[in-house]
């Protein structure tokens, strides 16, 4: 099954870490604003929906993976 857009998870610790440690820089702020566009998944959605119909196991959400292969890219 393909997953758009996944939900965010929370955890006891997010609140017992300091406000600067939870904000995102501000390269990855502006990464994050140009990610949460829906029209940027769209492509990349109709080719594995093609893909996810032929398995039965659910994808992470599609946002998710796109945000980790930028980060992938962006670190080396």
């Amino acid at each position: 099954m393909l997953r758009l857009a996944g939900e965010q998870v929370e955890s006891l610790w997010d609140e017992l870490l300091p406000g600067e440690v939870r904000e995102l820089p501000e390269d990855l702020a502006a990464l994050d604003a140009l990610l949460s566009n829906p029209s940027l998944l769209e492509p990349i959605a109709s080719v594995w929906q093609r893909e996810a119909l032929a398995h039965g196991r659910p994808t992470i959400s599609m946002a998710t993976y796109v945000r980790l292969m930028v980060i992938k890219q962006r670190t080396g």
